[in-house]
């Protein structure tokens, strides 16, 4: 035993290794716990930050502010009126803060110090909100303030966009105040060295607003009611001007469509309008400077006035002129009437003639029904006819002819005669016929209109004729 005092005890060397080596297991985990603690505080910061952002760009889209000015929590909630607006829950209030965040002030941020900066402008209202720095962990440069931790703001900024809206009404943009190091000075003893550019690398802001630049979405209100501009990366700008839809930008709107057409149910305006081709149920065109350009000279009739007024005193002075001929022409007319009488009283004359006619057409028929129901035996038919004539002569080429029977006077060669002729209608005129039939006269047979009997007739033929006039219409 006094050999060996030491055996089966634990001696102060080995007591010493095991301290040190658990208070190195102890720092490790103590280490991880820190930092497991430090990422959920930064994801909580993120939560906290994605909610007042949405908040807030859904009190600008449905209310947004007149003109350009600073806003607040109180904007965003009215927890006293149960009927208020609450665009953020009231469980959030102005002592609720934000995990690791500084102001510029030194003081931790909160909902209750946190500035909404709303800019309006033509194409919309925006806003901005200033999360201040992320800082945890030692003050190295002995500013009485923790060092900036950039590591905890990228956890937040990754945590509040997943929570962003793919709308007018939930979208937020976030971002740090400076995302790029490059350029900067981190040796304190350089002259040029500037702690707040360092301290932008862990600086989070939102904007907020319809005109966020650089969405990756088109933003559309939820309720498909737009309150801003919708703006496009070629310079094209829809927004609403009053009660309105406006495009704005350098390029051309067109409407396509193979089957649909553009209305315009109440008016259309514009400085310039061209257009291929037009139609218009009525048009009213009434400029300050009047129409110009091609296709609407023609609006302008100065030179028909010019011309119309001419005419019209031209007319003034004939209807002067004849109403004096009209004067010296009712003698005339007196005279006419006088005719016209006379003429009523033949015409009277005439009608009972016909009236006598008619009875005779009458007592022919009768006769001519008699003979067509007698046997065709008792009254032959009278050939040669003169259709067989004028068909046989025709198919050898003498379609022109004449009746002696029925055409008075000479119709051979230049000789004047009227009656009815091949060439056109009833004659009055002066025939020349060229090419006779070297037969002529044909004969053929017709009925005698006295007795009925066969009797025979006989008509030239010609190859062609002509017809010269002596006067205005004297071949009708």
């Amino acid at each position: 035993m006094r050999k060996h005092p030491e055996s089966g005890a634990i001696t102060i060397a080995e007591t010493l290794i095991a301290l040190a080596i658990g208070m190195i297991a102890l720092t490790i985990w103590a280490q991880g716990r820190i930092n497991e603690l430090e990422i959920n505080s930064a994801k909580a910061a993120g939560r906290a930050i994605a909610a007042y952002s949405r908040a807030a760009s859904a009190w600008l889209a449905e209310n947004p502010p007149a003109t350009s000015d600073k806003f607040d929590i109180a904007n965003l909630q009215d927890c006293d009126n149960e009927n208020g607006a609450r665009y953020l829950s009231c469980s959030f209030g102005t002592q609720t803060q934000i995990k690791f965040a500084y102001g510029s002030d030194g003081n931790r941020v909160n909902f209750g110090n946190l500035a909404i900066e709303v800019s309006v402008t033509d194409s919309g209202a925006t806003g901005t909100i200033d999360f201040g720095v992320f800082r945890s962990g030692s003050d190295r440069n002995d500013d009485s303030l923790p060092d900036s931790r950039p590591d905890l703001a990228a956890i937040a900024l990754e945590t509040a966009s997943e929570e962003t809206g793919a709308g007018v009404l939930d979208f937020f943009e976030l971002s740090f105040a400076r995302d790029n190091p490059e350029g900067l000075i981190f040796d304190d003893k350089d002259a040029a060295f500037d702690q707040s550019e360092i301290d932008d690398l862990a600086r989070l802001e939102a904007r907020i607003g319809a005109s966020v630049n650089d969405a990756p979405f088109l933003r559309l209100d939820g309720t498909n009611e737009m309150t801003n501009a919708i703006k496009f990366d070629n310079g094209m700008q829809v927004s609403m001007s009053g009660t309105g839809l406006s495009f704005e930008g350098p390029g051309d709107v067109e409407v396509q469509t193979t089957t649909g057409t553009l209305v315009v149910s109440s008016k259309l305006e514009t400085p310039k309008l061209e257009s291929d081709s037009a139609e218009f149920d009525s048009l009213k065109v009434d400029p300050v400077d009047g129409v110009e350009g091609d296709g609407f000279d023609r609006f302008d009739q100065t030179a028909d006035i010019d011309r119309i007024d001419g005419e019209f005193l031209k007319l003034i002075s004939r209807v002067a002129t004849n109403e004096s001929s009209i004067s010296d022409h009712a003698t005339e007319i007196t005279r006419l009437t006088d005719e016209v009488t006379d003429n009523a009283e033949n015409i009277e004359s005439n009608r009972e003639n016909i009236s006598s006619n008619s009875e005779t057409i009458g007592d022919n028929t009768e006769r001519i029904k008699t003979l067509e129901d007698e046997e065709s035996t008792t009254h032959p038919l009278c050939t040669p006819s003169k259709q067989d004539k004028i068909k046989q002569l025709a198919s050898a080429g003498y379609s022109i002819y004449y009746d002696k029977n029925t055409t008075s006077g000479n119709c051979n060669t230049g000789a004047s005669c009227s009656g009815v002729d091949r060439c056109g209608d009833t004659v009055h005129g002066t025939i020349q016929t060229s090419g006779p039939w070297a037969s002529n006269p044909v004969s053929y047979s017709g009925r005698n209109p006295s007795d009925l009997k066969c009797a025979t007739y006989s008509m030239n033929f010609y190859r062609g004729c002509s017809c010269n006039l002596p006067k205005p219409g004297g071949c009708k």
